[in-house]
This record gives structure tokens, C-alpha cells and sequence, in this order.
């Protein structure tokens, strides 16, 4: 019988994997934008293709729908939050050094500013740090029985 610690216990992963899925949906957005408005992707001094983009869209839908199926399926949690993790904290890396650096990033056309910079490492490094816990957390518990 499973008790209400229990239920709320697997009410708060779903959620959260719920979220996590979530998670990836602006960054497939962005590249599904710029395909439909034929607007620019650049990254320092690479310039995304098409073909890129496509890449990155397919990508993306894996990572949103690992997490999906994470919400009810346990033997994939910990590849979904864990991955989740290291891609968000990458991309977490990857603002940091802009602002350090200060490389060319421009989406849709326009500079990314340094404040929406700031603004992803404030939200997204912390959430794949999140991320990686609980995926040693469940990694844990699988272990431990």
C-alpha cells in the first residue's frame, strides 16, 4: 500500500519532470522560429545552418520527450535528469564566458543582450544543477533498493 509521503514523494518527480521537459521547449522554439522567419542564428563565428537547426529541433525533441516519458516510466529518470543537467549547465557555461568574453551571439537577427545572458545563467545553471542532484538522488535510491 503506498502511503501519502510516498504519493507526494512521486507527485513531486513527475513534476519535476514535468518541468524538465518543459524546460527545452524555448530552445526548440527558437530554432523553429528562425527557420519559419529565415532569420539568423550566430554563435561567436558560427552561423547555424538549416541543416543545423533541423539538428538542434531533433535534439531538443529527445530531450523533451525523455522527460516526458520520465514522468511515468522510473527506469528512464535518471538518463533524462541527468542529461537535462548537463546540457542546462552548459548552456549555463556557455552564457557565463559570453559574459566574460563577450563573443557575438544574435538570434532572430538581433544581439542577444548581456542582461538576457545574466538572465539564463540565473535560471537555467541552477536548474541543471537541480537536475543532476535528483539524478543522483534516484540513482541512489535505485541502488539502495
Amino acid at each position: 500500500m503506498e502511503t501519502k509521503k510516498n504519493k507526494t514523494g512521486q507527485m513531486w518527480i513527475q513534476t519535476f519532470f514535468a518541468i524538465a521537459a518543459i524546460s527545452w521547449m524555448p530552445h526548440l522554439s527558437c530554432h523553429y522560429y528562425r527557420l519559419e522567419t529565415g532569420s539568423t542564428f550566430i554563435l561567436g563565428n558560427l552561423h547555424f545552418s538549416v541543416l543545423a537547426s533541423v539538428l538542434f529541433m531533433a535534439f531538443y525533441s529527445i530531450l523533451i520527450l525523455m522527460n516526458i516519458i520520465a514522468i511515468t516510466q522510473e527506469s528512464i529518470r535518471f538518463i533524462a535528469a541527468i542529461s537535462s543537467g548537463v546540457f542546462h549547465i552548459s548552456f549555463g557555461f556557455l552564457h557565463i564566458a559570453r559574459l566574460i568574453i563577450g563573443f557575438n551571439f544574435e538570434v532572430f537577427g538581433y544581439e542577444w543582450s548581456r542582461a538576457s545572458s545574466l538572465r539564463e545563467i540565473l535560471f537555467v545553471f541552477p536548474f541543471g544543477i537541480i537536475c543532476i542532484i535528483i539524478s543522483f538522488n534516484l540513482r541512489m535510491k535505485v541502488k539502495l533498493g
